[in-house]
């Protein structure tokens, strides 16, 4: 079963799209040999995308030595910089300054560069002259340089000259290399002038059009390349040609990789007929767009821009000769006349409902609370507000946040507030945006908000028309759900693989059983699957995947033939593997349907917004090909725009569904029975129809529960603070409920060993879904500040267990939880969670204990974690034998003279004595200490081992020198403390 509303949140979600970081990228040209011709002037020029960096000219030599470093700076997402290519070339001065001559030059991509850990490499590279140079001199030239490419703030490598490879390979300059064309017709229909295409280093544009909101080029650019290409992607960027230059609107790139196969059987490059979707920032003038690098391609694009019609095909000629001769005197980018598309061509045009009942909207932050909040919901052009203005918050220093406010369309009113929500004139009937309401805080703890959506849920509905191409995507789907089963499988993997002794071998049997039968099912499914109009891709895609889904079920019944227990861990990376393969081919390159966009809406401005693939929700009555969230409440989390940090801004419950409007019937048929169907004005709908979708959702009659939150440890989370410590607490977040555990001050480990209780919950859905369909708890984990707002230190998300009334009590076993912060790991929890569900008077059937045992004082009100789910302590001791300290580095420019040793475990810890003089003797001289500390039975529960090494200065001052954490604390006991086998079915 495929999990919607209870799929955990991972940084991918919150990540879809790469984010820009800082790069570096160091070149560092040492010196050339056996450059053509005598006593000459040669220099190197080096070329990183757009920037160019140039060596100092050597006179009178053919072997020049520079060993010049350049460095070369970005930012921008790691995927569009190894897109990059660099370029060196050697050059030839002379006596006239105007005068160059281009001896040779290489051109290789970043990522064929960078494939070692530290990103460094050092090459003796042939630089390729023209053929007539070669072959006049019969020998190569040869350039070495090294190239290093580093994110910010790691430490700069150095490639020293002796490291250089010894062997080199000879080009044969009268072995004729193979040449590519590739040819794209463009048409588009957008409030645009002009299309720059580039596949690099070539580029083309089509021609201006001016006063036009629909413009039709029909025009072919051509592109004379080496084949295979150095390029990854093909990058097709919108341009306007305004007053102050050309001005990005909108940026796609095609990745190579997704429309060619290389193998044996394979194709070359090919693409449409097809629409490419756009998107960007929100504003339409590039003044005061402070989103406008989202344009550009810089992230992901956060509104829809509009759509372009293009196609690419690869033409191979044998002989550069036959290039010459088909494409005349075109030069690379060159752009000529193309034929008009056949009638129906793309096929017809459908009507397409999609329709979306939010169920709850909460952890908003607080700051909306005095202010009026509705929900916009758009598919393309469709269902957009005209008349909004985006808010964009940005961070600044200490954890504030600040507005900075902009128009969306009008930059010179003055009346910002007042601004009305419009509906586009061509959808009348569409009621794309929820009415407004005023955000309540949580409950128990205030720390967020939420909209009041208890007793009546709001619709909305937006009617769309699009080419239906949808039977692509329902193949995606399918591909999707094998590969969503197949991860889901693998994480239960690595869960029980946390449990020592546990049975891990016997469930990855299952799940490649499973996996392997889904294969075969894909396979008979798609042999008689009809495509209607197909273009050229289409064909051969759907001849690739059937090849590559038969490969991949081959692999996996390999790796099932030779699993044992030994060799788990190793199988299990192998199936990663084919994960990443199955996963590549789930992404349909010709996705026609736009992306869903959700914008919640404070005064009329656009504050958080997030992207539903249509993929994702799209009908089908084949339950396989429907999109894995259709007609499913799903959780959805809400970003800030332009934000990088994966921080939610707010967390939705909808429930989606996008189809043909001839099978709108359907949209409202995974709905609970006890809904009622009420209109605008709150009348109860009796018959629906296709073109009458309700306006909210009512109900009466709730089912109550209970959660109980056992948080018992974090392990490995962040310093917070200067003594490389931190004074953790979490805010345990469910529904519109929020709560929050005690602080632990200065630890790395905290033991809470903590119960917290929500009561009178109520989990809307169908009951005998919650068992696999539950609303996911979210864990914000912080560190205390006296003086400010606590730090965050990262986010965990978790699943519940659930009870229903008929069913007996079993305690839940304590699980890990990974704590995230951007998309580093930074911590795990180790807690479970359980949702109990209340009988009709309110009480707890067969649950123990009813009452939970209170931590400490009952005033606090604070409850321990029940026994049977609390682990059992036993008691250890821990020696620590003291030797002494070594290379320890400056700390704030200071040297390090009386530094000391603190341990701590489990709460408990122990110092070593203070080294008076660490340069005349760092050894300690009271050498053995230990400390008695209670650990749990299981082996995997214990909490790890932090040494700090301090130093004390003046004034009372201590300054962290370094930190070290030892994880397996076990691994220093004697034998015979092994752990007895566990239950596998806890």
């Amino acid at each position: 079963f495929l999990c919607s509303r209870s799929r955990l949140c991972s940084t991918w979600d919150l990540f879809a799209t790469p984010t820009p970081q800082s790069f570096q990228v160091g070149i560092n040209i040492i010196e050339a040999q056996k450059l053509v011709g005598v006593n000459i002037n040669p220099f190197v020029v080096v070329k990183v995308g757009e920037e160019k960096r140039r060596t100092a000219t050597q006179k009178s030599t053919n072997c020049p030595f520079y060993n010049k470093y350049f460095l070369f700076e970005f930012h921008e997402p790691r995927d569009i910089l190894l897109h990059r290519l660099i370029e060196i070339s050697v050059s030839m001065s002379s006596s006239f300054p105007s005068s160059v001559t281009v001896m040779g030059k290489i051109r290789v991509p970043v990522p064929a560069r960078f494939s070692s850990q530290r990103h460094l490499s050092c090459h003796l590279s042939l630089i390729k002259g023209p053929s007539f140079v070669s072959l006049a001199f019969g020998q190569p030239c040869f350039m070495k340089h090294s190239e290093q490419l580093l994110e910010w703030g790691q430490e700069q490598g150095y490639c020293h000259l002796q490291s250089l490879p010894s062997t080199i390979c000879r080009w044969d300059g009268r072995t004729c290399r193979s040449q590519r064309g590739s040819e794209a017709s463009l048409a588009l229909a957008a409030d645009w002038d002009c299309v720059a295409f580039t596949s690099s280093p070539s580029q083309g544009e089509t021609s201006v059009m001016t006063n036009t909101t629909k413009p039709e080029w029909n025009e072919q650019i051509s592109f004379i390349e080496m084949f295979p290409p150095l390029a990854r992607k093909i990058k097709v960027q919108v341009l306007d040609d305004a007053n102050v230059g050309d001005v990005a609107i909108a940026t796609h790139y095609i990745d190579l990789q997704q429309i060619s196969d290389p193998g044996r059987n394979g194709f070359n490059p090919t693409f449409g007929p097809a629409w490419v979707n756009l998107y960007g920032s929100p504003q339409n003038s590039a003044l005061r767009d402070i989103h406008k690098d989202l344009n550009e391609g810089m992230g992901e694009g956060v509104f829809y821009r509009g759509r372009i019609l293009m196609a690419i095909t690869v033409e191979i000629f044998s002989s550069p000769s036959m290039t010459e001769r088909k494409l005349g005197d075109k030069t690379k980018g060159s752009r000529a006349d193309y034929c008009l598309l056949a009638q129906n061509a793309l096929g017809r045009k459908e009507e397409f409902l999609l329709f979306a009942a939010f169920f709850e909207a909460t952890m908003m932050d607080s700051s909306l609370s005095s202010k009026s909040v509705s929900i916009e919901v758009s598919i393309g052009n469709y269902g957009k507000a005209e008349e909004v203005v985006t808010k964009v918050w940005r961070k600044v220093e200490k954890g504030e946040v600040k507005e900075e406010k902009q128009l969306l369309l009008d930059p010179g009113s003055d009346s910002e507030l007042d601004v009305e929500v419009l509906a586009p004139a061509s959808a009348a009937l569409n009621k794309s945006v929820t009415k407004s309401q005023r955000p309540e805080p949580t409950e128990y703890d205030q720390s967020y908000s939420c909209l009041p959506m208890k007793h009546k849920k709001p619709c909305v509905y937006v009617w769309s028309y699009c080419e239906d191409h949808t039977w692509r995507l329902c193949i995606s789907n399918w591909i999707v759900k094998l590969a969503e089963r197949l991860e889901q499988g693998l994480d239960d993997m690595e869960k029980l693989m946390r449990r020592p002794k546990a049975k891990a071998e016997e469930r990855l049997r299952e799940v490649l059983e499973e996996f392997v039968a889904g294969c075969r099912q894909y396979s008979l499914s798609a042999e008689r699957k009809t495509m209607a109009h197909p273009n050229n891709f289409d064909r051969c895609w759907m001849k690739y995947l059937m090849r590559n889904i038969i490969l991949c079920a081959k692999q996996g019944l390999r790796v099932r033939r030779r699993l044992t227990r030994t060799n788990v861990k190793e199988k299990v990376k192998e199936t990663r593997r084919i994960l990443a393969k199955l996963r590549f081919m789930a992404k349909e390159p010709q996705c026609t349907l736009p992306d869903v966009l959700v914008w919640m809406l404070c005064n009329n401005r656009r504050v958080a917004y997030a992207r539903v693939p249509a993929q994702n929700i799209l009908y089908s009555v084949v339950e396989k090909e429907k999109g894995k969230d259709c007609a499913k409440i799903q959780t959805v989390f809400m970003k800030v725009a332009g934000l990088h940090t994966g921080e939610i801004f707010a967390k939705l419950e909808i429930y989606m569904w996008l189809g043909v409007t001839k099978y709108a019937k359907n949209c409202l048929a995974e709905l609970p029975e006890e809904f009622k169907y009420l209109s605008e004005s709150g009348q109860e709908i009796a018959q629906l129809s296709s073109y009458s979708p309700p306006s909210w959702l009512s109900r009466d009659d709730f089912s109550y529960f209970q959660l109980r939150a056992h948080l018992y440890q974090a392990r490995g989370i962040l310093p917070a603070d200067d003594n490389g410590l931190s004074d953790p607490f979490a805010r345990v977040v469910f529904s519109t409920h929020c709560q929050t555990t005690r602080m632990l001050e200065e630890t790395l480990s905290p033991m809470w060993n903590e119960l917290l209780v929500f009561d009178q919950l109520i989990i809307d859905g169908k009951k005998e879904e919650l068992k696999t369909e539950t609303p996911i708890i979210i864990i914000n984990l912080f560190s205390h500040n006296k003086f400010d707002t606590p730090e965050f230190l990262g986010q965990a998300f978790a699943v519940l267990q659930v009870k229903l009334v008929d069913e007996p009590y079993t305690k839940p076993a304590l699980q890990f939880f990974d704590f995230y912060k951007g998309t580093k790991a930074v911590g795990e929890l180790i807690a479970t969670f359980e949702l109990i569900e209340l009988d009709y008077s309110g009480c707890l059937e067969d649950v123990e204990p009813k009452e939970p045992d209170y931590l400490g004082d009952p005033h606090a009100g604070r409850f321990i974690i029940p026994e049977g789910i609390r682990p059992v302590l036993k008691e250890f001791r821990i020696e620590i034998l003291f030797w002494g300290l070594r290379n320890l580095k400056r700390v704030n420019l200071f040297e390090v003279d009386q530094p000391q040793v603190i341990i701590k475990c489990a709460g408990k810890k122990v110092e070593s004595e203070v080294i008076m003089a660490y340069k005349e003797n760092p050894n300690f001289t009271e050498l053995v200490k230990y400390m008695d500390v209670e650990l749990p039975e299981q082996v995997y529960l214990h909490p790890p081992l932090s040494i700090f090494v301090v130093e004390k200065r003046a004034f009372g001052r201590m300054v962290l020198v370094g930190t070290h954490v030892v994880s397996d604390v076990m691994k220093f006991s004697p034998r015979e403390l092994e752990e007895e086998p566990e239950d596998t079915h806890k």
